[in-house]
């Protein structure tokens, strides 16, 4: 049994065994991309959206056709990634997220040496009435997310779900990508690139990047990270990160941080659409 199975509730009601049972287990999906795009792509996306762009990767099947539409509920969407969907504002914040991935794109280069502008999603639909979600992949994405055989990185949902700067769950698929080396040196201004940090001073992208990711993908994910800076004369050139990854007990505590951090010891759905704590846990 995956090591996120614990008691939830949701907005102060009980949930039936199934109903805590489905969160678990969809928590545990597996989000599945290319390498090519986690180490080329450079783009710039919000904690929400790089979430709800992983959860909905992580409806994907193994044999599910190019153009497959995907449809999952509001409330669903909100209590698997530990969302407080009380708050009133909901549908909109979701709407947002999703018009911004609909939105945004970013160039890769190809085989050929072609640049090629990629898009995240290709279709959106909310219907309040229902409270459904429809989504489907950009046309240029879905190679990067579908039929891989070879050089690709997968983990956990669960692992990124927690995380509160969009900077760690990007470093955390750039290292995980990286696992299988143990170690990865970076040159720095390709990583403020690869990661679209806007500090030019390195002490403000150590403190506010590198630090605060490295401290939560050790918190939640199936990988253990330590980094170090590499100096040219007074310069910081270069980051050195070794990679280790956990055994599985190990993952399963780092499970069992995750799960805590998105429900709470009470089991109280913990975090608003833009990662912060709830007003409502604030006041406890």
């Amino acid at each position: 049994m995956s090591h996120n199975m614990i008691l939830l509730f949701s907005e102060g009601i009980t949930m039936k065994n199934d109903d805590r049972m489905e969160i678990a287990i969809e928590r545990d999906y597996k989000v599945v991309k290319a390498n090519e795009i986690i180490q080329k792509a450079k783009f710039d996306l919000g904690l929400l959206e790089q979430k709800t762009f992983c959860y909905a990767v992580s409806k994907i099947k193994p044999d599910d056709a190019l153009g497959s539409e995907y449809v999952f509920t509001i409330n669903e969407y909100c209590d698997i990634c530990g969302i407080n969907r009380n708050s009133g504002k909901t549908i909109e914040e979701v709407k947002s997220a999703l018009k911004r991935l609909r939105d945004k794109s970013f160039y890769m280069l190809d085989e050929k040496g072609d640049y090629v502008l990629i898009g995240w999603l290709s279709k959106a639909k909310v219907s309040p009435r229902s409270g459904k979600i429809a989504i489907k992949f950009d046309e240029d994405m879905q190679k990067y997310l579908m039929g891989l055989y070879t050089n690709y990185t997968q983990y956990s949902l669960l692992c990124v779900l927690p995380m509160r700067s969009t900077y760690s769950i990007r470093l955390y698929e750039l290292l995980k990508s990286y696992a299988g080396l143990h170690k990865k040196d970076f040159d720095i201004d390709d990583l403020k690139a690869q990661l679209c940090a806007p500090y030019a001073r390195f002490p403000d992208f150590r403190r506010k990047v590198i630090e605060v990711a490295v401290k939560e993908i050790n918190i939640y994910t199936d990988i253990e990270v330590s980094w170090e800076p590499i100096n040219k004369g007074r310069k910081v050139v270069k980051v050195h990160f070794s990679i280790k990854q956990r055994n599985s007990m190990k993952i399963a505590m780092a499970g069992a941080r995750a799960t805590e951090a998105l429900d709470g010891i009470d089991g109280q759905i913990r975090f608003d659409l833009e990662g912060n704590l709830s007003e409502e846990r604030k006041s406890r």
